[in-house]
């Protein structure tokens, strides 16, 4: 259920960053410290641009991050009717985070054939 709703989806997004971000950073410190080839060796500049490119990605998935806890707090929260969890809906369409059940804000929407007591 990773990857069910939009806000999990994001948040998977963001945290793939932060991975990025460290693993370009190693890279880069790899690279100075020779590991990769005796050309790299001691080389600060490419060591500076890897180090920048990596907490660029690292600092990108802090404001997704912020910025998805913003949106989290005003998402409207509904019972979805397959597993009957409360769920956040993003926008007027949306996947349940649990069961994938596409849930919708919109009266168009909403089946036909339910009763009206």
């Amino acid at each position: 259920m990773l990857f069910s709703g939009k806000l999990n989806k994001l948040r998977t997004l963001a945290l793939g960053m932060v991975f990025i971000g460290v693993i370009v950073m190693y890279i880069g410190y790899a690279a100075f410290a020779g590991f990769l080839g005796s050309w790299f060796a001691s080389n600060a500049i490419i060591m500076t641009f890897f180090l920048i490119v990596g907490f660029l990605c690292v600092m990108g998935s802090t404001v997704m991050y912020m910025w998805l806890g913003i949106v989290s707090t005003k998402a409207t929260q509904v019972y979805c009717p397959s597993c009957g969890k409360v769920t956040k809906v993003v926008g007027m369409k949306d996947e349940c985070m649990f069961c994938k059940q596409l849930l919708s804000l919109d009266p168009a929407d909403a089946p036909e054939n339910r009763h009206h007591t």
